[in-house]
């Protein structure tokens, strides 16, 4: 089958279902009603339009199964929420789940966040960010130089891939490892003669809290959102809570969630992990464990990714960006960063 198809699994015994996916191109389906036969198929599909009063339990209770599918991190609805909008099940919240891409999508953002300092959240933000812009995006021409571009009120849309944005309090992290002098948000947001820095196709707009608390959220929000849609990617530097994270809250497709192997680093994560997940659908909120020394600190969290310690992490050679991106964006990652070095 080829690899653009979307796979459902359809576990009700709705014959609408049947009938509007056998109309649809791109789409290949596997009927399960034993709850043996879809913990089976869930491996290899995007969607499960599920309706668990139809279910059969063999092996498996309608409770085991129901784990299952969320373990699985497949997205899933009912018989009737599909029949009601079946273009919004097969289009991008099926098609843009991370880990289970079947492309990479024009405008995606992740925010790499943390209760903790000294995670290594500006580091693997910024890895990220030159990644994705060597290896998928269209950098500019300045490529490895640094760069201003101007953005004032209408202009074209930037050539850059990736946007960093950074959430923090005190001395701006970013600009500091970057060692870059950069116009702060709160300049770019305000004076439209303000340059935003580019470096190695990437946008970065570092924070300065003291100035940036005081502008009117509907600005920040604007600007922010303006920037956003100028990029393919935008990576999010974001210590937890943040007092402007509002202004960029409802854009994040996923959350990244930073820990160490350090207890305090890992509890936080858990706590953080906790409360995100509690307003967010489960695929939204991912856990990460940065610099690991061994696999204790595994044992007892599910990790979606896990970084091992890498030497000289801050030359920013793609080491930690291309796990990352490749766990996100998988399975279409591969495929894009072979076709563009065609």
């Amino acid at each position: 089958m080829p690899e653009s198809e979307i796979h459902v699994l359809v576990a009700t015994k709705s014959a609408e279902v049947r009938r509007i996916l056998e109309q649809r191109g791109h789409t290949h389906f596997e009927i399960a009603v034993h709850t043996s036969a879809i913990k089976k198929l869930l491996p290899d599909v995007h969607l499960v339009i599920v309706d668990y009063e139809d279910l059969v339990e063999y092996e498996l209770s309608e409770s085991e199964i129901r784990e299952e599918i969320f373990a699985a991190r497949v997205y899933e609805c009912t018989s009737s929420d599909f029949c009601n909008d079946p273009d919004s099940f097969l289009g991008g919240a099926a098609v843009n789940r991370p880990g289970r891409m079947l492309s990479i999508p024009s405008r995606y953002c992740i925010a790499f966040v943390s209760y903790s300092g000294g995670t290594g959240r500006t580091t693997l933000a910024l890895d990220s960010a030159f990644c994705y812009a060597e290896s998928v995006g269209k950098p500019t021409s300045a490529q490895g130089r640094p760069a201003r571009a101007k953005l004032g009120a209408g202009q074209a849309a930037l050539s850059n891939a990736a946007l960093v944005v950074e959430l923090t309090y005190g001395v701006s992290s970013l600009a500091s490892l970057t060692g870059l002098d950069m116009s702060s948000i709160s300049q770019l947001s305000t004076d439209p003669d303000a340059q935003m820095q580019q470096y190695r196709g990437v946008s970065l707009l570092p924070m300065d809290y003291n100035y940036a608390r005081l502008l009117p959220n509907d600005l920040l929000r604007r600007y922010l959102g303006q920037q956003m849609d100028r990029h393919q990617l935008t990576v999010i530097d974001c210590i937890w809570p943040h007092g402007l994270a509002e202004a960029v809250r409802d854009r994040v497709d996923l959350w990244i969630v930073v820990a160490t192997d350090r207890p305090d680093a890992l509890l936080n994560a858990q706590r953080l992990y906790s409360e995100l997940i509690a307003s967010k659908q489960d695929q939204q909120v991912w856990l990460l464990l940065n610099q690991v020394s061994d696999h204790k600190a595994s044992s007892s969290q599910d990790w979606q990714i896990k970084l091992p310690r890498v030497a000289k992490a801050d030359e920013y050679r793609g080491e930690l960006g291309r796990a990352i991106l490749s766990a996100v964006y998988a399975p279409a990652w591969q495929r894009s960063v072979q076709e563009k070095g065609r």
